[in-house]
This record gives C-alpha cells, structure tokens and sequence, in this order.
C-alpha cells in the first residue's frame, strides 16, 4: 500500500532537509539540523536508575530550577523585552539536547542547542579552545543556529568531579546588535554584513567570570554598551544560579541518575507525542499565507504548508515557496522554521506534554531552500521571523482542523494575532543612559476565537503568551519617549465570526521630553496573517501610522486632549496634524517633541459563521463598543431596537434566512468558479520577487488545486 508521504513530490534541484548553505566558520548545518544526538555514555549509564515515580519528581525539580531562572534573570534584566518574557532558561542533556526549559517565547527554547553541539564537536579538543568547569559562551550568529542577530545566549557547560553532566543555557532579545539601524532591525539590509555582529559560539569568559578584553569588544559593539554590560553579566550569574542548582542535585542522585534522568525526559516526550498523533486521523492537510512586504519594500510573497499524517508520525513540508530577493531582510532559515512551529506545537498541538526536543522526534520537516523560508547565507535575516511567522499560522490552521475530530477538541482555535507592528526606538531615558530596543507592545495582542468560545482580548506575545506588556509608568522611566494613551485596539479591530477573535492592545505614544529616533518592523500592512478558522473572519491588517506636527501638546495643556484609540487617530483623525499611514518596515527617522506614533499587534481571527453568533453576544460587543452598529447589521444580521438595543428575535431570524438563501444564489458550480479564478493575477509589480504565477517553482502552473503535480 502506498504511503501518504510517497505521494508528495519535492521539485528537483532544491535542498529539503537541510540548510540552504553549507559549513562555515562557528556554523555546521548538520549538527543543526540532527534531531536529538546519540546518548552520551554517561545519559546511557544513567538511563534507567531512575523509576518512574522518581522521573516524574526529578522533572518538577528540574522545571523548578529553570523557572528560578527565569524569574532570576528578568530580576536582575533592565531590557524592556527581557522583563516583558521575551527569554528562556533551559538545560541541556550534555550531548546537547534541549530537556527542560522554562520560556516566554517558546521557539527560542529550541534554538539554543547549536551552540553547545558545535563546542563538544570542534572546540572541545581544540588546544585553543577547549571545554572546562567554569567557560561561558556567547552567541546570536543566525547561521549557526540562533533566530536574528538582536537574540543572544549564553551557555555554561555544567561538570562534576570532571566530568560533563549538563548545559545551562540562558537566551533572549537583548536588543541592538550593532546593526546599520538601532535596535537591530534594519528593514533596508540587502545582506547578512549590515545586520550587526555575529558570533557563534564564542568562548567569552573562563573560571565563572567573563573576560574583561571580550566584555569590552561586545560594549564597543553596540550603542548601549551600559545595557548590553548589565544584560550579558545577568545572563552569566543566572547560569550560575542554574548550575547550583543541578549540582545539587549531583550530589543527591549522582551524576550519571541526572544526565541519564535528562535523556529519559527526551525519550518520554518523544514516546507521548507519538501516542498523541496516533489518536488522530491520517491525511493530508494545506494551508497557505501571503506575505506583503520584504522588508521597506512591497512585494508579494507566498508561504503555503502542506502537513502529512501517517500513524505515529507527522511530515511538515514548506514547499512552492517564493525565492530569496536580496532586497531585504524578510528571509528565514532551515533551523528558524522548524524551531518557531513549537509555538503551535507547545501551547496547543501537544499541550499538557513536556515541552522539550523529543515532541519533535516523531516530525519530519521539508522546507524548501533557496527561498524565503530556507534562505542561503548571505542574505539579510533579521526579519525572518516574519516568514516562520507564517509557516506557523498555516500549521495553526491545519493543525486545529486535524484536533477537531479527536480527543483533543479542547486545543482547537484560530491562530494568535501574529500581524506585527514593533517599534524600534532610540534616545536617552529618565535614567540618564542610551536605550534602544523594542517596545513590548506585542505582549498584548489578541487571541484567535476557540472551538467553545470567544478569544481573549491583549492575552499576550504571539511568539508565547506566557509574556507580559508592562506597566507604563516603568516604561516612561526607560523607554527615551512616553506613553500617552492605552488601551484595546477598538471598534471593529478583530475578527468576527461564530465567536469573535480577541482584540489587540494599542499603545499611542509620544516623543517627550526629547526627540527620539525611532524605526520599526513588521508585516501585514494590506495582508493579514491572523486567519480565522471555519468561516471565521480574518482579524485585519494594521499598518504603522504616524502623527507629526500635531496639536496634542497643546490640547494636554489646555486639557481638551480627545480620547486616543485606533478609530479617533486612524478614521476620525481628531488630532491636527501630518497623518503617515506608512509600511511597517520603515528607515529610522528622527521625531521631534511631540510627535505621536501608534503601535499594536492586531486582533485574533473569528470562529465559525457569524450568522451562529448569539445574539445577545453580538449586542454585547456592541455595548461594549468593540463593534459598529453597521456590523451589527451588515455582518450578523441582527435586528435591534436602537434605543433599548434589545434583540428582536423574529427579525433577525428573517434576516439570517435571507442571507443563507442569497449565499446559495452567490454560488458557484466548481467548474464555472475554477476557470475565473485561475484568471485572476496580481499585478505585475506586487509580483517581482514572487517567482512564477501562481507557483513560484512551476512556470504555466494551471492545475485546479496548489501543490498538484503530475
């Protein structure tokens, strides 16, 4: 019998299983793209010394150690996205392999093990390298396994009496990297040598302490050499902390009880995702996302994904992807791809399972390269994360498709808002130091809806919801400008639909009391990538918007400033002054005092036809004011009276009838619809780093249905 994977066909001459670039210096894609190593003999010695009793106490303790850390490092960080949970703690089998972490952000928990696999193979025995008690390591080199130049980690090797038993590892978004832009976003890099630094696995500190000549390098490096010093030197007494801890442990179980016990959280892991897809149905699955932008550039990109469920066993192909352009840093690779998906995979696929290297185990990942998602070395790839972004909305949406008919329903949503607007800001604080960085806006975007309910409103990161927005009065002391209006994004800013997706938090901000330079990043200015799920709606698109030569100095003094949100600023403009609605991936520019810019992360998608949606929840919202009374009408079809906003339920039962009988009358037979389609064609210009209409890979492409080939 023919197996499902046999029925895909990969295009020939490109790479699928691997990076789209070869070995290098401090990089090796091999060793990156292994799944968990071979047991070292002392996780072989140790494997079965623990029951399975005293397993699951060690893992508590473990995981109790790594969210010490955790809570030890954002005590210690002054980096706004290391406090917002921008970061993880993890330790490591001493092979490498990711066995217990504790994060913000989930893909970084599987993006630090390149490091400390390449140390064991090249540097270990290196007579100028080496590996001993008490080295620490830096690296942030994309190519070498890490996500973007601004994520930085630092891994210690953890020894006993000689011998390697552990990893601790400590990674987040530290900020600027030394980048042509501040911050480390540059939306106009063209290649990887305008994007900062890039070190791989560097051996920077000996005996617990960092070298002062390396400290010195990396603080000339960037523009806020005062932040970088304090975050680095948090990150190294954080490792410390874990390394105490796992020692003790040493000594209580012995050496070999807790590597082998580290092995065997891997192998439990990998055993219970292997049940998991068991339950669930066999099949091919598609989903697709557009990208419109590659960097400070408009062009339309294409993103689809193709999941294959056999047994116990799931292949994750990206395949028809656009090419690489080089004409900006919207350009992901192999390691970053598969290492975002534990965003879907951890908090939702497998949720309730140990979040560690074996839950990808049973997963095989295609990821077509050269292209945007498996990209060759030299191109920019600071704003990868948009193009991985993408593969893991499509996963989201297939995924929540192959749960609802399994014992699983309760995971099954729309994707997380994922539309992404991030300030990118630089200037003097109230403390009196530079400070550039990321705002932590992001924390607060909205949840896609759930199979039983609506979505949360500013629930959290996309990236991980375990994350936090902050408070304003903190950021007004380090960001260099302030905040002057909070809140939800507002009126008709989510996705509608059975149950509503939940709306984003807005931050309206001010360059006060000095000008600021300020940049930003993101996607989704005319494209959404926040789908709904089964006839929900899409939460839209939200481009960046500006306010400058404005009034609202004025208006603050005199105490008439209006009530800021999305809808006042964007469609009713009660400001006066120079609105920019711009790209999100814009030059750094200088504001002077008084300029107003908005930021927020988008809304999460519906779910379901909105003409189920309860009434009442439909008046609710309305109250609320999170929807128009013209949506009421227009969307879901309810009949109201204006002045109590009472249902008037024989009404709206004659207008949803209506409209299912004029959704009939719109349809289409397959074959009249599919000839129309296939005509239809962006135009030229939106097209020029696309690759071939409509399958980039596949000149004159005319089959009904993407990814058929004969």
């Amino acid at each position: 019998m023919t197996s499902l994977r046999d029925q895909i066909k990969l295009h020939e001459g490109l790479v699928y299983d691997r990076h789209a670039y070869g070995k290098g210096p401090g990089w090796d894609p091999e060793l990156i793209v292994e799944k968990a190593a071979k047991p070292s003999p002392i996780e072989a010695a140790g494997y079965d010394l623990l029951s399975d009793v005293e397993l699951e106490i060690f893992y508590h303790k473990m995981l109790t150690i790594v969210e010490e850390a955790r809570e030890v490092w954002q005590n210690l960080s002054i980096s706004d996205i290391i406090l917002a949970g921008d970061m993880s703690t993890a330790i490591f089998t001493p092979s490498g392999d990711l066995a217990v972490a504790s994060t913000g952000i989930h893909f970084h928990a599987l993006l630090n093990y390149a490091q400390s696999k390449f140390i064991l193979k090249y540097y270990r025995d290196d007579p100028t390298v080496g590996l001993n008690e008490g080295d620490i390591f830096f690296f942030n080199n994309p190519l070498a396994g890490s996500t973007h130049a601004p994520d930085m980690f630092t891994a210690m090797p953890v020894f006993h009496e000689g011998e390697l038993v552990a990893w601790a590892e400590v990674g987040g978004h530290q900020g600027d990297c030394g980048s042509v832009s501040p911050g480390g976003f540059n939306p106009y890099a063209t290649s990887r040598f305008e994007e900062g630094f890039h070190m791989a696995g560097v051996k920077i500190g000996e005996k617990f302490r960092i070298r002062k000549d390396m400290l010195d390098y990396l603080c000339g490096s960037v523009r806020n050499p005062f932040v970088f010093a304090v975050e680095l030197r948090s990150r190294v007494a954080t490792c410390l902390r874990m390394r105490d801890r796992i020692l003790r442990e040493v000594e209580r179980r012995g050496p070999a009880a807790v590597s082998g016990g580290l092995r065997r959280l891997i192998d439990r892991s990998s055993e219970l995702a292997s049940e998991r897809l068991e339950q669930i149905n066999d099949g091919i699955y598609r989903s697709i996302l557009f990208n419109d932008t590659i960097g400070a550039e408009k062009g339309l990109v294409r993103i689809p994904v193709t999941v294959i469920k056999e047994g116990g066993e799931m292949t994750i192909l990206v395949q028809g992807v656009s090419p690489p352009n080089g004409k900006g840093p919207v350009h992901a690779t192999w390691h970053l791809v598969r290492a975002s998906q534990a965003v879907y995979l951890f908090a939702y696929f497998f949720r309730g399972l140990m979040p560690n290297v074996g839950l990808f185990e049973p997963l095989t990942f295609l990821i077509e390269g050269p292209s945007v998602a498996n990209s060759p070395e030299d191109v920019a790839h600071t704003e990868g994360t948009i193009i991985s972004a993408a593969v893991v909305q499509c996963f989201h949406i297939i995924g929540s498709k192959m749960l609802f008919d399994s014992p699983f329903r309760e995971n099954v949503s729309a994707p997380f808002s994922r539309n992404m607007v991030a300030l990118v800001f630089y200037g003097s604080n109230l403390f009196g130091y530079r400070a550039t960085g990321l705002t932590s806006t992001g924390n607060g975007a909205g949840q896609g809806a759930r199979f039983d309910g609506d979505g949360e409103h500013s629930t959290g990161f996309y990236w991980a919801s375990m994350t936090d927005a902050g408070e304003v009065e903190e950021f007004d002391a380090r960001y260099p400008f302030t905040i002057i209006a909070r809140g939800l994004l507002g009126t008709d800013y989510h996705g509608f639909g059975m149950y509503r997706g939940g709306s984003a938090l807005i931050e309206v901000s001010m360059a006060y009391p000095n000008p600021v330079v300020m940049t930003s990043w993101g996607t989704s200015d005319v494209i959404s990538h926040n789908p709904g799920l089964f006839g929900g709606y899409w939460g839209p698109p939200n481009p960046r918007l500006t306010i400058t030569k404005n009034d609202a100095l004025k208006l603050m003094a005199e105490g008439t400033l209006p009530e800021l949100t999305h809808h006042s600023l964007a469609a009713e403009q009660r400001l006066d002054g120079e609105y920019a609605f711009e790209s999100s991936s814009v030059n750094p520019k200088e504001f002077e005092v008084g300029d107003v810019f908005l930021c927020d992360t988008g809304s999460g998608g519906g779910y379901g036809d909105v003409l189920e949606r309860d009434p009442e929840s439909v008046m609710t919202d309305l109250r609320e004011g999170m929807i128009s009374a013209d949506v009421v009408g227009r969307v879901y079809k309810v009949a109201w009276d204006e002045e109590t906003l009472a249902v008037d339920y024989a009404a709206t039962e004659a207008l949803r009838s209506e409209e299912r009988r004029a959704r009939i009358a719109r349809g289409k037979r397959f074959d009249d619809f599919i000839g129309g389609w296939l005509a239809q064609k962006p135009k030229e210009h939106l097209l020029t780093y696309y690759g071939d209409w409509p399958d980039p890979r596949v000149p004159g492409y005319d089959k009904p249905f993407w990814g058929e080939h004969d």
